[in-house]
């Protein structure tokens, strides 16, 4: 009967709290053209407006499923290149494959007036020579096609090779694009139409990893998508790079302008950002002791946009080792807009047992509030043993042993093997547990 009646409350909060019949997306903006959202998922992007960027990508799978797969793995891929792709210098890392289905994408660099190459574009080969040198089976495909007393970038660089001990058969020469982007496109044409490869890397200097790493996956998935082939995975943890001190980032700004050219897309500008407007609750409002809380944050925005923030929000924990009536107070704040809500929860009242605390302890292990796994295990085993006693209601040893629990409580709390919260919510029950059975 409990369970029936939180459930009960539960669909109520969701009715009290949450003005629309379901909590996906909602915009009135379906009309636009692909490209269109294409050149507006960029902008947003560009203009780390994160709300926005969902926005545009929903309405690609509304309606362009199948390229929402292509624009959400650009996305996932690109927020991987900015935030947690480790940049290698002087040769690439270990863990790459093998055999000759991968090949090291090597990006030119402006040769000299006279046709030689500059230092840069050097160290790129000596960079490229070690990764080749490293993985001997591999392809590496140079790139480049800006003529210069009737040389190349390309040619330059496979003749460098070819004198430092390259076989020639495993260099693959692109010379006729004239930028990083045609140098993306021309590379895959290749790639997909003359050689059976799965998965490339790439070779540049430091700076320019980021930029070309994103330009190449995207084109990468774009040939494919075109050509009705399987993708050619782009490995952007297989980079390395030549490091140039004087110059070691690039700006977003150059990164979006050069994606407006790989998705042959006009370049949008000026943009409205979405306004945070409310906030809505959906969840339980009653718990059972030691129960987790169960909420879900969303922001609703000025265009009617509903967002899953609980992820970001602020939301204040749920003491349920004890019953009662809970205040929980929700914060979340998007483009200095800070908006607040507080709710009440409830906590049911029964007894305490040693199986209800091995659940929470469960919890809060789940929850990383222990130092390792050795802690855990000793509560575990300790309250296993008090359920033994409480099944047989042998009152004093339940007394004893959950005098013992607390002493080992106070020795982890003492060696910094459990949290502070923790050690308040199970030596609070421990106390209670040890009152009902003096």
């Amino acid at each position: 009967m409990r369970k029936i009646c939180k459930i009960l409350v539960s669909m109520l909060l969701i009715i009290s709290l949450m003005p629309f019949s379901n909590v996906s997306a909602e915009t009135t903006d379906t009309s636009k053209d692909l490209e269109t959202l294409i050149s507006e998922l960029i902008y947003y992007y560009g203009e780390d407006a994160r709300t926005d960027v969902l926005r545009s990508l929903e309405l690609i799978e509304e309606e362009y499923p199948e390229d929402y797969e292509i624009w959400n793995s650009v996305i996932d891929k690109w927020d991987i290149i900015e935030n947690d792709m480790e940049e290698n210098l002087t040769v690439a890392p270990d863990g790459l494959p093998e055999d000759d289905t991968h090949a090291f994408i090597v990006l030119g660099f402006a040769l000299k007036s006279d046709g030689t190459m500059e230092d840069e574009l050097i160290g790129r080969l000596e960079v490229a020579l070690n990764s080749a040198e490293k993985y001997p089976e591999s392809y590496v495909l140079v790139t480049g096609g800006v003529e210069k007393n009737g040389w190349t970038e390309g040619d330059r660089m496979h003749d460098w090779l070819v004198d430092h001990g390259l076989s020639e058969d495993r260099i693959i020469v692109e010379n006729e694009s004239s930028n990083t982007v045609q140098n993306a496109s021309y590379s895959f044409d290749f790639l997909y139409n003359e050689y059976d490869i799965e998965t490339v890397s790439l070779i540049s200097s430091q700076y320019h990893i980021k930029r070309a790493s994103i330009f190449y996956h995207t084109m990468s998935l774009l040939k494919a998508k075109k050509l009705e082939k399987e993708p050619i995975e782009f490995l952007e943890e297989g980079n390395a790079g030549w490091y140039r001190e004087d110059k070691t980032e690039e700006s977003m700004d150059l990164k979006v302008r050069g994606m407006y050219s790989i998705a042959d897309v006009e370049v949008s500008t000026d943009l409205p950002i979405s306004k945070l407007e409310k906030l809505f609750i959906n969840g339980d409002l009653e718990y059972d002791l030691n129960e987790k809380l169960n909420l879900k944050v969303y922001a609703k925005y000025d265009n009617d946009f509903v967002r899953d923030v609980t992820e970001l929000a602020d939301i204040g924990k749920l003491d349920s080792s004890e019953p009662g009536d809970k205040e929980i107070e929700i914060n979340y704040e998007e483009n200095d807009i800070i908006l607040n809500k507080n709710i009440t929860v409830s906590v049911l009242d029964e007894e305490i047992s040693a199986s209800g605390m091995n659940q929470l302890v469960a919890y809060f292990a789940e929850d990383g509030e222990f130092a390792n796994e050795k802690a855990v295990r000793s509560l575990d085993i300790h309250l296993t043993s008090v359920g033994h006693y409480e099944n047989q209601e042998e009152a004093a040893k339940v007394v004893q042993h959950m005098g013992g629990f607390n002493d080992l409580l106070n020795y982890q709390i003492d060696n910094d093997l459990i949290s502070e919260e923790a050690y308040h919510m199970l030596i609070t029950q421990s106390n209670a547990l040890m009152d009902m059975w003096e």
